[in-house]
Parts: structure tokens; sequence; C-alpha cells
């Protein structure tokens, strides 16, 4: 069997990936096929694409951003901008993936603000990430960035990757355990329960893990089946640079659907979708103008730095519920529930011949 026809989803990552030569010079890229929701990316072209509902004001989304950065002239003209704008959340369906939905303007140029700000400050210090799960308690990354100024390569902050919140996510087992989880953000859950209501659905938001992809990241086709419910929609908000979402089917050999997911977008996977394989080969630089360009000339050293950084980076912050009534830490008589091999016959097999992480 051929490598097209054993894996189209790893066939689909290479098409998209950032790929340099020898020479350390970037390969172009053929974005044709990839649904564009925004119409901003001339040549791509939004196929079988089904338009599904329009909310009638932000509000309906409820209270879940504080106030701007600061009180400074920056941030009422942010205000001001941002409730001037004709763009209001828009609901598409996927009809290739059951269950798929993508919230366009999920966000105003307002909330990105606070939760790109709330990301990098706050949650890149939560307990638990990839830095402290190899070299134990880390300083104040972000911090050390604006003392110097510098969130770049150099820097202790790009190396950050993911940050968890709630239940913590075990990367090597694959799991979560009852007794190791944190306090859950309450702003974020309401967004993610609006964001889902919008749309027939419902969460608890108990677990997220908030995803920092530099330009030239990416993150491998993987299945999302670590919960002890998977009855449960999983609603992810990007932030910063476009990237290139693919979604396929229960096994990599179903040929993906590639959508560009931009700043302020939602992505929530319910019904089918929930357990299908899905992964971000590309981060599409300097992709975010309204975000990043306003930050840059905004007064404040910080807000200039965080647009500095959004130019070339990617934030994703993806909620997922962990339990129900039927299905919890109390059903297993050990500590850390077995991963549900039953869910899914073939993904577990396919997941390990990967060398990409989840």
């Amino acid at each position: 069997m051929g490598e097209a026809a054993a894996n189209l989803f790893r066939l689909a990552e290479k098409r998209y990936r950032l790929y340099k030569g020898k020479d350390k010079k970037r390969r172009k890229t053929d974005f044709s096929n990839v649904i564009d929701l925004s119409g901003v990316y001339k040549g791509s072209r939004a196929v079988r694409v089904e338009y599904m509902m329009q909310s009638e004001t932000k509000s309906s989304k409820g209270d879940f951003m504080s106030p701007p950065l600061s009180s400074s002239s920056s941030s009422s003209s942010l205000s001001s901008s941002a409730s001037s704008s004709s763009d209001v959340p828009k609901v598409w369906r996927i009809p290739e993936v059951e269950g798929l939905y993508i919230i366009k303007n999920a966000l105003s140029l307002q909330e990105q603000v606070f939760w790109a700000t709330k990301a990098i400050k706050e949650f890149s210090n939560c307990t638990h990430t990839n830095l402290s799960n190899l070299y134990g308690p880390q300083p104040d990354h972000w911090a050390d960035a604006m003392n110097h100024n510098d969130a770049g390569k150099d820097s202790g902050f790009y190396k950050l990757r993911w940050a968890s919140l709630g239940y913590h996510y075990d990367w090597t087992q694959r799991l979560y355990h009852k007794n190791e989880k944190s306090d859950f953000p309450e702003k974020l859950a309401s967004m993610a329960d609006a964001l889902a209501r919008l749309v027939g659905l419902k969460v608890k938001s108990e677990a997220a893990i908030v995803n920092y992809y530099p330009y030239d990241g990416s993150m491998g086709g993987h299945v999302d089946d670590a919960e002890i419910t998977l009855d449960y929609p999983i609603v992810s908000v990007s932030l910063g640079c476009t990237a290139v979402f693919l979604i396929g089917g229960k096994s990599r050999h179903v040929e993906p659907t590639a959508i560009f997911v931009n700043s302020g977008d939602a992505v929530i996977m319910g019904g089918h979708s929930r357990l299908c394989f899905h992964g971000v080969p590309r981060i599409v630089e300097d992709s975010c103008e309204n975000l990043s360009i306003f930050l840059r000339d905004a007064p404040s050293k910080e807000e200039k730095l965080i647009g500095k950084y959004l130019t070339r980076s990617r934030i994703n912050m993806n909620v997922r519920q962990v339990v129900d009534d039927k299905n919890n830490f109390d059903s297993s008589s050990k500590e850390a529930y077995p991963r549900p091999s039953s869910v899914i016959a073939t993904a577990a097999k396919e997941s390990r011949q990967s060398s990409n992480q989840p």
C-alpha cells in the first residue's frame, strides 16, 4: 500500500508545512484548496461551506471580557474601534465533517487584545507548562521578556509551547489525573459556554490547553480522546497569526479538509468531529494586521511587545469537559483512569506510528 493510500492526512500536512531547503528559503505553498471564510487570501476559495446563522449582537455571547488593558488613550481608541466594527459572529458548518462549526469573528478586536494579554501574562505563568514539565518551577518569562524588550527566539518566553489550566493533561501518558488540577478561569469558562451555545451545544469547562505557536511551528495530526467523557464539544479560540487547520475522519486514511482560522475565530468540534483526526500544519506569518498593528502603535511598552510577538506567533486556547455524572474518576479504582481504547479502534495504533506529539 503506497503512502497516498496509507496516510492521506500526513500527505496533507506535508502539502502545507513551511519547508526550508538547504538555502533556508521558504518554498511557495499552494493554498488554493484551503477553505477561506474571510475572503482575505486571494486565490483561496470557499468550497462546500454552508452558512448557518448570525448572532444578533455581540452581547449575546455573554459577559466574559474585562475592561481593556489600561485606561490609556490607546485602550479607549481600541474600544471605539471595536464597537464601530461591522463584523459580527457568523457560524459556518462544513458539510464534510458533521458536528464541526467555525465561528468567524467570534471575538471582537477588543476581546482579542484582552485574551491575548491574559494568555501571555497570566496563563503562561501557570504551574503546568511544557517548561515546568521538563525543568521544574519556572520564573516569569514574560516579565523577563519585558525587561529585555524581547520575546523573540533568544528569550525564555519563546520556548513556551503550552500551558495547562484546570485538570492538568499528562502529555506522556495521555490522560488526566483526579488530583492534579488548578482553578479554571471563570471568564474563560463563560466564553466557552457562550460559544458552544451559539451552535446549540453545551460544555462544562474543566480543562484547557493554551498552545503558543511560533510562525514556523505546527501541531501534528491527533485525536483528542483522553477525556473520560467524550460527549461534549471542544471549544477552540485562535489569537494572532492565521493557521491552516486540518480535520479529517476517524482514521488517517481519510482525506482531511483544510480551513483558514483567523485571529478571533472559534472552532467548535462536537458530534462526529469530536473524535476526528485534526492538526495545524502551518502558521501564516504577519497575518493578523488589525490586532498586531494596533498594539504595536500603542503607547504602552507592554502592548507594543505583545503586538510584535503576535505578528510572528499564534495562540490557541482549547477548552473541554473531562467528566460528567456517568463518566468520572470515581468509576475507576485508579487515580488515573485508563485511556478509552474502545472509542476509536484504529486511533491509538496510528497515533503511536506518528512521531508528532498531539
